[in-house]
């Protein structure tokens, strides 16, 4: 590792690697979002390693290994899907007239409009998955900020972005339906109706799919990834 403080830590990534990248690219919209480049293995400089400690912390809850993994594992295993898709069949279930009242109920509690109203509104729209694509690119994204942190061994990070990427191909047909489902998850994990708000992520996605030079052009989305079972069989041997 070089040192200084714009030094650079890597995840044994190569630009050769096509499997390792592609585990990474269902994060890339973080990864872009926040300047992390792929020609550096999408690596925070050494010297911010405490700043991403209180940005595991403040945005995810993640103050240490054993929170990490809780995190991870619920990302993986239930994430803001299980709550969509409980608002998705609670409101499924009512009349037009029921629905309209329960809405108006829950005009007082801002936060609790909003997700039902984001939720009505993307009923039927997505895939069967629904926002899990959401909670797959937080993962990937965690997963290599925790390695930058220092909570995270370099290659189980690579394992378990792997095995995210494994689920997420399983679950989405193409680049473009992970994308608008990803699209929808932040929507309702920030809770902002706004197009304006949702604006600079719209442009990331659009550019992933559009831009020749994009890890979702370049890498394809049906590109063998092995199976989800192979890669949970790894980590259950490594745990």
């Amino acid at each position: 590792m070089k040192k200084g403080a714009a030094a650079m830590e890597t995840l044994r990534l190569r630009g050769t690697d096509e499997q390792n990248l592609r585990a990474f690219a269902i994060g890339a919209v973080l990864f872009q979002m926040n300047g992390l480049l792929e020609e550096t293995g999408f690596a925070w400089p050494t010297a911010r390693r405490e700043e991403l400690r209180k940005l595991l912390s403040h945005t995810w809850s993640v103050k240490d290994e054993e929170s990490l993994h809780r995190h991870l594992n619920w990302l993986l295993e239930e994430g803001g899907q299980a709550s969509y898709r409980k608002t998705e069949m609670f409101l499924g279930a009512l009349s037009f007239k029921d629905r309209e009242r329960y809405f108006d109920r829950l005009s007082s509690n801002a936060a609790l409009y909003n997700h039902a109203r984001l939720v009505q509104m993307y009923t039927g729209k997505l895939p069967r998955a629904g926002i899990a694509a959401w909670d797959l690119g937080q993962y990937v994204f965690i997963c290599r900020t925790a390695h930058s942190a220092g909570w995270l061994e370099g290659e189980h990070a690579l394992e378990l972005a792997k095995a995210a990427s494994q689920k997420a191909q399983s679950l989405y047909r193409d680049w473009s339906e992970y994308a608008a489902a990803y699209l929808a998850g932040r929507q309702i994990w920030t809770n902002q109706p706004s197009a304006e708000a949702a604006k600079p992520y719209v442009v990331c996605v659009s550019k992933l799919l559009t831009d020749p030079r994009s890890l979702w052009k370049r890498l394809e989305w049906g590109m063998p990834l092995g199976t989800v079972s192979e890669e949970n069989d790894k980590l259950d041997a490594r745990n």
